[in-house]
C-alpha cells in the first residue's frame, strides 16, 4: 500500500514538473510501474499457514480428557460396586495409572507432554483391567457383598417413595463402607461421599 502512495505522488511530481503531455504520460507510467510492483508483491508473498495447537495444549486436552473420564468412575457408587479393581494399587497397571496422575500434575511444563502421554497409557491399562476383571478377584463373600450392594443401589433409584429409597442407600452404603473397612476400596471417594448424600436425601 505504502509503495501505491509513494508512485502516485511521485506520478504528480512528476506531471506537475514536466508539464504537457509528456509529463501526464511521465506520470501514468511511474504510478503504473508503481501499482504492478504491489500487486506483484501481493503475488509473491507465501500465504501463512494457520497455526494447530502446539504440543503443550494438545497435552493440556489430553491431561483435561483423562481427569473427565476418571471421574465418572470416583463420582459413581455404581461404578464402585462394579468395577473395585481401578482402586486396587496392588495390581501393577492400576499403580501404574496412579503414579502417572500424580507424575502429570506435577510436570514442569518441558515434562508434561511425555508425563501426560505416559498418563493416557496407564489409564487405558487401568481401565481395562478393572473392566475385565469386574468384581471377580474379590473373594466369594466379598464378591457377593459388592454385588448386593448393586443390586441395593440400582434398587434405591427405583423406589417408589422417600422412605424406601433412603433405606435402600443407607444398606448399600453399609455394604460399601464394609468393604472400605476390609481395605478393598479408599476410604475417601467422591463416590462414597455422593452416596452418603444420596442416604440424607440431600440428593436426588
Amino acid at each position: 500500500m505504502a509503495v501505491v502512495v509513494i508512485a502516485v505522488l511521485l506520478a504528480a511530481f512528476l506531471a506537475g514538473s514536466i508539464g504537457g503531455d509528456v509529463g501526464l504520460l511521465a506520470g501514468i507510467v511511474v504510478a503504473f510501474l508503481g501499482v504492478a510492483g504491489a500487486v506483484a508483491g501481493l503475488v509473491r508473498r507465501p500465504a501463512t499457514a494457520p497455526q494447530g495447537p502446539g504440543e503443550f495444549e494438545v497435552a493440556e486436552e489430553h491431561h483435561r480428557r483423562v481427569l473427565d473420564e476418571y471421574a465418572r468412575w470416583e463420582f459413581d457408587p455404581e461404578m464402585l460396586l462394579r468395577f473395585p479393581g481401578l482402586w486396587d494399587r496392588s495390581r501393577p497397571e492400576v499403580h501404574r495409572f496412579f503414579d502417572a496422575l500424580a507424575a502429570a500434575g506435577q510436570a514442569t511444563r518441558e515434562d508434561y507432554p511425555d508425563a501426560v502421554e505416559e498418563l493416557r497409557m496407564a489409564w487405558e491399562g487401568a481401565q481395562r483391567y478393572a473392566r475385565s476383571t469386574g468384581t471377580s478377584a474379590l473373594e466369594e463373600s466379598r464378591r457377593a457383598e459388592a454385588e448386593t450392594g448393586l443390586k441395593l443401589y440400582r434398587h434405591a433409584q427405583r423406589a417408589a417413595t422417600e422412605q424406601e429409597r433412603a433405606t435402600y442407600y443407607r444398606r448399600a452404603l453399609e455394604t460399601v463402607r464394609s468393604l472400605i473397612d476390609a481395605g478393598l476400596l479408599p476410604r475417601s471417594l467422591p463416590a462414597v461421599e455422593r452416596l452418603e448424600s444420596l442416604q440424607r436425601g440431600e440428593l436426588a
